[in-house]
């Protein structure tokens, strides 16, 4: 299976791109053509992609604007779209985040993802909890995801 992928990225925190970095790794451990690209250098035109990962990270109840550049794109309604935040509110919440940031959009610009879904972001060390707990990213769960993204493509 060779399937022309894009995963793009758009964060402050580092904490999307962590997550971008360890999708784009996995899928193309499953044969897929995988190229990156953080948001914040470039606006990629989706055509010539087959499968569409897309990433932002949250800052004060938003998502980035950038990363809504994206969004607009006709040529999103017929590709394999997959979407994903990172964000506090995943940390106790990942429905529940993606339900407030991610669903409007899809709803807004008439998109059709095959999966939405919502990783723990990264606490800013002067929120950090005082026990010391300070880095709440889980890797682990976007390598599942990828490798359930290569799992969906390689079925259609």
């Amino acid at each position: 299976m060779s399937s022309n992928t894009l995963v793009a990225y758009f964060t402050k925190g580092g904490a999307s791109e962590e997550y971008a970095k360890v999708i784009a790794k996995t899928l193309t451990a499953n044969g897929f053509l995988v190229e990156t690209c953080n948001l914040a250098h470039d606006i990629p035109d989706i055509a010539s992609f087959d499968t569409v990962v897309l990433g932002t990270g949250v800052r004060i109840s938003r998502v980035y604007r950038r990363w809504k550049k994206v969004l607009k794109q006709k040529a999103l309604s017929s590709k394999n779209l997959y979407m994903f935040l990172s964000s506090g509110m995943a940390i106790e919440e990942p429905d529940k985040a993606v339900e407030k940031f991610l669903r409007p959009l899809i709803e807004k610009y008439g998109l059709k993802p095959k999966s939405l879904v919502s990783f723990p972001g990264k606490i800013p060390e002067k929120w950090a909890k005082l026990d010391g707990q300070k880095e709440t990213m889980n890797l682990d769960k976007a390598k599942v995801w990828a490798m359930e993204i290569a799992r969906q493509v390689q079925d259609l």
